[in-house]
């Protein structure tokens, strides 16, 4: 006749072959992940210096349309006559320019499109439409 151990509990015992999984897991992540934190700011280099030296970063302009129908540009109010214009003008000095199209929710589709469609006409490549979270 066997004998039963009701009192005895097996003793737990550490299963390492998923911690070794784990672990290797976690290696090919921050190894994948660091391959995108490279930077030109990573190699040590003694940069001559230059008076006229200056970082270049491009700030996005914003078109805001109102729901009385006033346009702005940044925060400079325009006749939606005169846009066309003055994007051609921006997009002639900075062809890498970027625009947010700000409106009102308020305002009727075709109107929020006609300003896209100006905005392609004038060149500009770079647009986005601004909207809030939720």
């Amino acid at each position: 006749m066997k004998r039963s151990s009701v009192g005895i509990q097996k003793e737990p015992t550490i299963m390492i072959i998923p911690m070794i999984d784990i672990v290797f897991f976690l290696l090919v992540f921050f190894m994948m992940s660091t391959l995108y934190m490279n930077t030109e700011e990573q190699i040590p280099l003694n940069l001559p210096k230059a008076s006229a030296s200056t970082a270049k970063t491009i700030e996005p302009i914003t078109i805001s349309l109102t729901a009385t129908h006033k346009m702005y540009l940044n925060e400079r109010e325009i006749r939606p006559d005169d846009l066309g214009n003055e994007i051609q003008a921006i997009v002639a000095k900075e062809p890498q320019q970027a625009f947010i199209v700000r409106a009102s929710e308020d305002i009727a589709y075709k109107d929020v499109i006609s300003i896209l469609d100006n905005l392609k006409m004038s060149g500009a490549r770079f647009v986005s439409v601004a909207t809030e979270r939720k």
